[in-house]
């Protein structure tokens, strides 16, 4: 039996994209007899005509629509496609009018190999779940090998050393795919795959690596000798801690992405995230360059309690507390988490075009103000804190100008890239092509 994966990306970039433990990571779950390969669409192109008994997809959901497509067209050729992934863990009744079978959650743990034995007895059902969380001690190795363009990829080696997060989030769509526990693996199995890892760079795939400090400090303490150079994310609560944070230092690190969200306190306590305090942020971001550590802040504008005065302050904060780059997004209400809900059952989608949920584009009718007054602000933002100077300088204190090209953020594209998505709504409306556009409301 030949099983073929594929990561659904509507058009092929080059040396924009990390490599993933995604798929890698449900071929490594597979048993030896069936045989498998990986397209992966964000580095080359998906076949129109793929050679398999079966198909397997993930997604993210703006590339849902194009996913659906894929399916059909496959399914036409006599192939059967199965799903799974954040948008199909998150909508799975919607993926199975699509697809032949679905799997939501996490495929180690049996729930893959279960699939691949009904398949293969031609008696597919149509959903296919672990019941707990599986331990993810002992994993198999990803078949990193599968994935077959390694020059187009940046130049990181994926690691993964914890699943799930230490927090709740109502925008963040973590718990519905890694449940609610927060799993760590063998401090020594890490180790192994480091001592594997092709490059010094290595990207934790990890949502929030510092969730359980203690496992943290053993992680740093046991990456020391190696000299590799770490690149991760984490809640900003790390910087609070002096020996969690020398730790991540000695062991390397040099780029960390933090969630900041809002300087709004009553947007951070909506958002389920009021243990982030503003008044500590400055502290926070001085304590990571004291310890010569790049920091990027993840920030989201059209909150419910943002007003048209909140971009202003924003883009000042951001300036003040000394962030060296951000991620600055539109409210995106994915599908399964309490947002959506709420943002639903109060009639305020603009739109359920899934293409649009990008966080360029608004999808959610602001509280406190138009959507015009939203994405004018927006770029206020973006605008005012994408300087060439400032961003250049801060590259170059932290010695990291030969790694320009790991910041899709980085100024020289982003307001311009940005605006042009933004527009897009205004450009169809004009041509009759999009009810739905944001200009006006």
């Amino acid at each position: 039996m030949h099983v073929h994966l594929i990561d659904v990306a509507p058009k092929p970039s080059f040396k924009q994209s990390f490599q993933t433990l995604s798929l890698p990571r449900v071929a490594g779950a597979t048993p030896e007899h069936v045989s498998i390969a990986i397209t992966d669409g964000r580095v080359e192109r998906i076949p129109n005509r793929v050679k398999a008994d079966l198909i397997g997809m993930t997604f993210t959901c703006n590339n849902a629509p194009h996913a659906y497509a894929l399916a059909a067209r496959y399914r036409r050729q006599g192939i059967k496609v199965v799903a799974g992934g954040t948008h199909t863990t998150a909508m799975p009744q919607e993926a199975l009018k699509h697809f032949d079978a679905v799997l939501t959650g996490e495929a180690e743990g049996g729930a893959w190999e279960h699939l691949l034995s009904d398949f293969e007895r031609g008696q597919l059902a149509g959903r296919y779940q672990n019941q707990t969380p599986p331990s993810i001690a002992a994993l198999k190795r990803p078949r990193l090998d599968l994935l077959k363009h390694w020059h187009r990829y940046l130049d990181f080696h994926p690691i993964e050393a914890t699943r799930g997060c230490t927090h709740n989030c109502s925008f963040c769509f973590n718990s519905s795919i890694h449940g609610e526990a927060f799993r760590v693996r063998p401090v020594e199995e890490v180790v192994e795959d480091v001592k594997r890892a092709r490059c010094r760079r290595l990207m934790f795939m990890d949502d929030n690596l510092c969730g359980k400090p203690g496992y943290a400090k053993r992680l740093f303490e046991a990456l020391i000798p190696l000299k590799k150079k770490l690149f991760f994310q984490s809640h900003v609560l790390m910087a609070a801690d002096k020996e969690l944070l020398d730790l991540a230092a000695r062991a390397g690190t040099q780029f960390v992405f933090v969630g900041i969200e809002s300087f709004e306190t009553d947007s951070l306590k909506a958002v389920n995230k009021s243990f982030n305090r503003v008044k500590d942020y400055k502290r926070y971001i001085q304590a990571f360059h004291d310890h010569g550590i790049f920091v990027s802040g993840g920030l989201i504008l059209g909150l419910d309690h943002d007003t048209t005065e909140t971009f202003g302050r924003t883009l000042e904060m951001m300036q003040t507390i000394g962030l060296d780059n951000a991620a600055v997004n539109l409210l995106i209400p994915y599908p399964g988490t309490p947002d959506f809900k709420r943002v639903q059952s109060q009639g305020r989608l603009i739109t359920d075009d899934y293409t649009r949920y990008t966080g360029f584009d608004p999808v959610v009718r602001p509280a406190n103000m138009s959507v015009t007054e939203l994405m004018e602000g927006y770029h206020q933002v973006l605008d005012g804190f994408y300087q060439p100077g400032r961003y250049l300088r801060s590259m170059k204190r932290h010695q990291m100008m030969r790694s320009w090209y790991l910041y899709p953020m980085a100024w020289w594209r982003e307001p311009r890239r940005r605006k042009l998505l933004s527009r897009r709504g205004h450009a169809l409306n004009r041509r009759g092509g999009d009810p739905m556009s944001w200009q006006g409301m």
